[in-house]
């Protein structure tokens, strides 16, 4: 490993023992802004550890190895933080493959100097929409609905389907608060991600703001696959919950007993499976397995770690019994989270799809 690279992750680890001390003085359980938290994160670097300098720009250099342990780390945490950093990352690995040189410079500027980046993808009512003008620039309208990071990411990149049913991308600067909309988050969990709508219109942009080619943001492993980061900050927050279960068990005196044994039991056996599933997805998308295979298993990683947070969060109900639902249990935020974060659209569909994928290869997958 270069010194680089340690210093990095020694940087990562520095701001983790911050956010856990924030953590602890939110006692109450109730969500805070994240402000605090990604000052910490910006103050020891892990903003920028993803990025490697290549003259004015960068190359996305974050290894599974060096970035898996980072996202369940954060997602335990606070899922929040987790979803946001996720995002970020995400957004820097797509600028660091389809981004031309004065995109990646001004991205990599802007992130050095503390910018926290963003992907949001869903469409809001009216839909996100870009007009050409006469003088050569798109006027944008329309909006983006649970847009993570509002307020707090100032370089988003923002999908647009196009008249042909193409897939395209631009690098917007966010940074105007009168276009925000939190009343639109109503969900009962990750309240601190900032989630609500952006609103776009009237904002216009240079037709250089589009990243890469049209249907570049769906190539693969890149596309699907990307989701085993989100898997990654979900399985820290799994592990956390099955640490809070034996932590509250084992103060209550209750820890030996043969039935919250075996709870204790099937959720180890459920996060350490959701474990293997995200780690091997991990190295299949970041180590360079073929595209649409890494995708399948990111995919299923995906899908096994909401199996297993559904389990494990039921086994910590059960065995605490109602001291879990107060809102000082230091559970109740994660479990509130992480029941609102592990939703994912039409989970049903990605099965169906990738299980036909998956079928065809199976001397593949099970070699």
């Amino acid at each position: 490993m270069d010194e680089l690279a340690g210093d990095m992750i020694d940087g990562v680890w520095r701001a983790l023992g911050e956010i856990e001390e924030l953590a602890a003085a939110r006692a109450d359980g109730h969500e805070a802004d994240p402000t605090d938290e990604l000052d910490a994160l910006r103050r020891h670097g892990c903003l920028s550890a993803p990025l490697r300098p290549d003259g004015a720009g960068f190359v996305y250099h974050y290894p599974a190895r060096r970035a898996l342990p980072v996202f369940v780390a954060l997602g335990g945490a606070d899922l929040s933080l987790g979803r946001l950093f996720e995002g970020h990352a995400n957004a820097l690995q797509l600028v660091s493959l389809f981004g031309h040189a004065e995109q990646k410079a001004i991205v990599r500027a802007r992130v050095e100097a503390g910018a926290l980046m963003g992907v949001w993808g869903a469409d809001g009512r009216p839909p996100f929409a870009a007009h050409p003008t006469e003088d050569g620039t798109l006027r944008l309208a329309g909006s983006k609905r649970y847009a993570s990071g509002l307020g707090a990411v100032s370089l988003a990149l923002v999908p647009l389907t196009d008249a042909e049913g193409r897939l395209c991308l631009f690098l917007i600067d966010v940074d105007e608060p009168d276009r925000l909309d939190f009343s639109s988050w109503h969900m009962r969990g990750m309240r601190a991600s900032r989630s609500g709508t952006f609103r776009f219109d009237g904002m216009e942009i240079p037709a250089g703001a589009a990243l890469g080619a049209p249907d570049d943001y769906r190539r693969e492993p890149f596309f699907m696959g990307g989701i085993w980061r989100c898997a990654a900050v979900q399985l820290g927050a799994i592990e956390r919950i099955v640490r809070g279960l034996v932590e509250g068990l084992r103060e209550t005196g209750r820890l030996d007993h043969p039935l919250q044994s075996a709870r204790v039991g099937e959720a180890i056996l459920a996060a350490r499976d959701a474990r293997l599933q995200v780690e091997a997805a991990a190295r299949a998308v970041e180590g360079g397995e073929e595209a649409e295979l890494a995708a399948s298993l990111a995919v299923f990683a995906r899908l096994r770690v909401e199996s297993a947070g559904l389990a494990v969060i039921a086994l910590a109900e059960r065995g605490l019994g109602l001291s879990a639902f107060a809102e000082d249990h230091p559970l109740a935020r994660p479990i509130r989270d992480l029941s609102t974060y592990l939703r994912q659209a039409n989970p049903d569909a990605a099965l169906l799809d990738h299980a036909r994928r998956l079928s065809a290869r199976l001397p593949e997958i099970f070699r």
